[in-house]
């Protein structure tokens, strides 16, 4: 991602996670990076079982997509890499559904962390647009008010400031990305659950 938040959430905090979207009301979940017609959405528990979603909400315009020869595949940037990668990958058609153009839709990437009883995984949420700004104004700030959220509502567990690392807590991460767990999840890693 290039801008995201990481944090570990377990099915209570996935709940308020979607409350505070207004889930069903201003946003919708579906799959990524492919959009089909008629677009194809999730449920939570979907979304949450996929682990790549894109979230969409009504408050912006719909997702653009790529098609074969737009300049999105061949301009000199990170994203070029990535659409030709995808496209390589997923063979994007009218069947399969088209590429998102992460640079111009005003979209979130959510990858749901899978947890289990006994194991939490890391979860992510942010923009995959090189400028969130060059999207919108409007864009940019609903992405940052949704990582802030997560920073408000979480407790920093990990991280390379030493001060966020919890020495009590069975945290094995090979990233050094600071990493929040929200309230329930933190109440399960403080019970002894393992966050991977």
């Amino acid at each position: 991602m290039v801008t995201a938040v990481y944090f570990y959430a377990d099915a209570h905090d996935t709940a308020e996670l979607l409350d505070f979207f207004r889930y069903g009301d201003e946003v919708s979940l579906h799959p990524w990076p492919l959009v089909r017609e008629p677009a194809l959405s999730y449920t939570p528990e979907e979304a949450v079982h996929d682990g790549t979603v894109m979230v969409r909400s009504n408050r912006f315009s719909a997702p653009v997509i790529l098609r074969d020869g737009d300049s999105a595949f061949t301009a000199p940037a990170r994203a070029a890499v990535s659409n030709q990668i995808n496209r390589e990958r997923l063979n994007p058609s009218a069947e399969n559904g088209w590429l998102v153009d992460s640079n111009l839709s005003p979209v979130l990437l959510w990858n749901p962390g899978q947890s289990t009883s006994t194991e939490l995984r890391t979860s992510s949420i942010g923009s995959q647009a090189d400028s969130m700004r060059s999207v919108s104004a409007d864009y940019e700030r609903w992405v940052n008010r949704v990582m802030s959220w997560i920073r408000r509502r979480g407790t920093a567990v990990w991280g390379l400031d030493r001060s966020n690392v919890r020495p009590d807590l069975d945290i094995d991460l090979e990233f050094l990305n600071s990493v929040y767990a929200l309230p329930s999840a933190l109440r399960r890693l403080e019970e002894g659950a393992a966050g991977r």
